[in-house]
């Protein structure tokens, strides 16, 4: 994979895993949100939380509202999303065995575990908006 291609899939699948945490803040705000405080109100209480926060406490709430979002299985698959994210936002550049590129071509093998992991969050973002959708969502549209 060129140096060029693999910036432009780098930047799309940091974007991805924002979309990824920001959806998962979206569906803690719809499981929360009730005639008191909104789901905006809500959202705003999950600005700061990190990834890992919110596969958990999205865990806990799906306990303790007795609903069904996430299995066991999809549980595991958003933690290794977040192992995945981990590794492309802090350690990708830095450390023994790290991206790096010769002759502007990046050394392998982190350009198919690029294209792997994209394809992966794009899949999950997907698949959470769908989750969302199964709530039933009183956002104004104002």
């Amino acid at each position: 994979m060129k140096q060029t291609d693999f910036y432009k899939n780098y930047c799309e699948l940091i974007t991805y895993y924002q979309c990824i945490e920001d959806h998962l803040k979206g569906l803690c705000a719809s499981l929360l949100a009730d005639e008191d405080r909104s789901w905006f109100d809500r959202l705003a209480d999950y600005e700061s939380d990190p990834l890992g926060k919110m596969i958990q406490e999205i865990k806990s709430l799906q306990a303790k509202k007795d609903c069904f979002l996430f299995s066991p299985e999809e549980f595991e698959a958003l933690n290794t999303i977040r192992q995945s994210r981990n590794f492309w936002v802090h350690q990708c550049f830095i450390g023994y065995s790290h991206v790096t590129f010769r002759n502007g071509i990046v050394r392998a093998p982190y350009g198919g575990k690029l294209v792997a992991d994209l394809n992966e969050a794009i899949d999950w973002d997907l698949k959470i908006i769908e989750k969302g959708r199964s709530l039933d969502q009183s956002v104004p549209t104002t």
